[in-house]
C-alpha cells in the first residue's frame, strides 16, 4: 500500500514539474522566426531564435513570433483595402490586380522587431512601399500601352526594382509581383477596345497582304520548279535516247565485226578442209594409178596366167555347179588349177 502511495506522489510530482515547465517554454513553429526581450535584463535580444522550444520565464521573458516564410500583399478589387488605382499618363482612371510576394529576411526579424515594433505595422509598411513605387512606373503608360502584355510584363520589371529598393529598408525581401489584371472607366475601355481592334484589323489586313504575297511568290516558285524539272526530265530524255542509239550502233558494229570474224574462220577452215581433201584424193589417184602400175607390170610376168584365172575364179558366178567325180578331182587343187588355166 505505502508503495502504491509514493508511485502516486511521484506521479503527481511529475505532471507538476512538467506542467511548470511547459508554462515557462514557448514553442516556435515551422516557418516562424522567434524574437525575445528581457524585460527586467538585457532588453531586446539582438538574436533570432529558430523553429523549436525556447525558455520562456514568464514576465520576465517578452516574446514575439514572425512570419518567415513567403507572404501575400493582395491588392485586387475583392480585398477590402481594394484594389491599386492607378492615373495613366494619357489622364483614364486605371484600375489595377496587383498581388506582391515577400519575405521577411533570415536574421533580421529582431531588427524588424526594433525598428518597427511588434504586430503586423510591417505588413502596413510593405503595401505603402508598393504603392509608392508601382503607381510612378505605371502610370508613365499611356492607355493602350496596358493592352500590351510584354510591355505591362516590361513595367512590372522595371517597378519591381523599385520596390525591391524600398524593401531592403525595411529588413524584407522582394519576391514577385504579379499583374492579374487591368480595367478602365466603361465608356474609355470601350473607346479604347475599339481603337484596340481598328489596330488589330490594320495588323490582320498586313498580316493577309503579306501571306497573300507569301502564296504568291511560293506559286511562282513552284512554277519555276517544275519547269526545272521538265527541262531536266527533257535532257534526261535526250541523253537516253543518244546513249540508246550509241549503244545500239556499238553493238551492231560488234555483231558485225564478229559475224566478219566467223565467216573468216569459216572460210579459212573452209580452205583448209578443200586442200586436205584435195590432198587426199590426189593421194588416193597416186595409189590407183600406182597400184594399176603394178597390176599391169604383174600382168607381164611369170605369174599372169595365174593371176587372171585367179580374177576369173572370182568373177565368176553360179547358181549351180555340178563336177563329176568321175572326172575331176576336187580334192586335187593343183588339177583344179590347171583346168581354170592356171601354169605351173
Amino acid at each position: 500500500m505505502k508503495i502504491l502511495n509514493i508511485f502516486g506522489y511521484s506521479v503527481l510530482v511529475a505532471v507538476f514539474f512538467a506542467i511548470l515547465a511547459r508554462m515557462h517554454v514557448v514553442k516556435v513553429r515551422i516557418g516562424e522566426t522567434g524574437v525575445l526581450t528581457e524585460e527586467w535584463g538585457k532588453g531586446l535580444i539582438q538574436k533570432d531564435f529558430p523553429p523549436g522550444y525556447h525558455l520562456d520565464l514568464g514576465p520576465l521573458h517578452s516574446w514575439v513570433l514572425f512570419d518567415t516564410t513567403v507572404q501575400t500583399l493582395s491588392m485586387t478589387k475583392h480585398d477590402e483595402e481594394g484594389a491599386l488605382q492607378i492615373k495613366s499618363a494619357d489622364g483614364a482612371n486605371v484600375t489595377m490586380d496587383v498581388t506582391v510576394k515577400y519575405q521577411i529576411k533570415p536574421g533580421e526579424c529582431w531588427i524588424l522587431r526594433k525598428e518597427l515594433g511588434i504586430g503586423d505595422s510591417y505588413k502596413i509598411k510593405v503595401r505603402n512601399e508598393a504603392i509608392d513605387a508601382l503607381r510612378p512606373v505605371f502610370g508613365a503608360m499611356i492607355t493602350e500601352d496596358f493592352y500590351n502584355p510584354n510591355l505591362r510584363a516590361s513595367k512590372a520589371e522595371e517597378a519591381a526594382k523599385v520596390l525591391s529598393e524600398r524593401l531592403a529598408g525595411l529588413h524584407v525581401n522582394l519576391v514577385q509581383i504579379l499583374v492579374r489584371d487591368v480595367s478602365f472607366e466603361k465608356a474609355y475601355e470601350d473607346q479604347i477596345k475599339g481603337k484596340a481592334l481598328a489596330q488589330q484589323d490594320v495588323e490582320v489586313n498586313r498580316a493577309q497582304r503579306e501571306a497573300a504575297k507569301f502564296a504568291g511568290d511560293t506559286k511562282k516558285i513552284e512554277a519555276e520548279t517544275e519547269a526545272k524539272v521538265l527541262v531536266i526530265k527533257s535532257q534526261l530524255e535526250k541523253d537516253k535516247r543518244s546513249l540508246t542509239a550509241d549503244n545500239e550502233k556499238a553493238i551492231e558494229s560488234l555483231t558485225a565485226d564478229g559475224n566478219k570474224y566467223v565467216t573468216e574462220q569459216k572460210a579459212d577452215a573452209d580452205l583448209y578442209a578443200a586442200q586436205k581433201n584435195a590432198l587426199a584424193h590426189l593421194l588416193v589417184k597416186n595409189a590407183e594409178a600406182r597400184g594399176q602400175q603394178l597390176l599391169q607390170k604383174a600382168l607381164q610376168g611369170s605369174g599372169a596366167g595365174n593371176l587372171i584365172a585367179l580374177e576369173a575364179a572370182k568373177n565368176l558366178k553360179f547358181e549351180r555347179i555340178v563336177l563329176s567325180t568321175l572326172d575331176n578331182n576336187i580334192l586335187d587343187i593343183l588339177e583344179m588349177a590347171k583346168k581354170l588355166g592356171a601354169k605351173e
